[in-house]
């Protein structure tokens, strides 16, 4: 696929901050995420959902969605993110406290968001999957976490 090709490209080259800014080598997971460029629509969605700071600070692991993720929601689920409530709620099922490696995962090793979702880890013929979303690149580290690019955006 051309689309993982490009992916695992970004994602490298951002574990190896060659896409960080002017040589800034603080990389946390809002900065990183900005830089990519294949993020705005997830750093968007962090921003309006007031949790910006937050993963500025701590360290997490995040299910970040790509743009061409979110550009596949079904309008009904767009216009649900207008609501700050479940804006708010949408984030949180993308985040997770601490730093937890999906590369090191086992098959069926559970995982409970900040959302209150518990995702499934499965591999399926050298598919990473994350419940029902594909994870296009595992474990893109940052100074405060991982990054895990996703194909779908989590809803509750």
């Amino acid at each position: 696929m051309h689309v993982r090709y490009i992916l695992g490209s970004i994602a490298t080259a951002l574990a190896l901050g060659l896409m960080s800014p002017a040589g800034v080598q603080a990389r946390n997971i809002i900065d990183t995420a900005q830089t990519a460029g294949m993020f705005s629509s997830w750093v968007n969605a962090v921003r309006e959902a007031g949790m910006e700071q937050t993963l500025k600070g701590q360290p997490y692991t995040v299910f970040a969605p790509s743009d061409e993720a979110f550009a596949k929601l079904p309008s009904a689920q767009r216009e649900a993110l207008r609501n700050k409530d479940t804006l708010v709620q949408v984030v949180k099922l993308h985040m997770v406290a601490g730093k937890v490696s999906l590369k090191d995962a086992k098959e069926g090793t559970q995982i409970r968001t900040e959302g209150g979702k518990t995702l499934t880890v499965h591999r399926k013929n050298r598919r990473l999957l994350l419940s029902d979303a594909e994870v296009l690149e595992p474990d893109v580290e940052v100074d405060n976490g991982y990054i895990n690019v996703l194909d779908t955006v989590l809803f509750p």
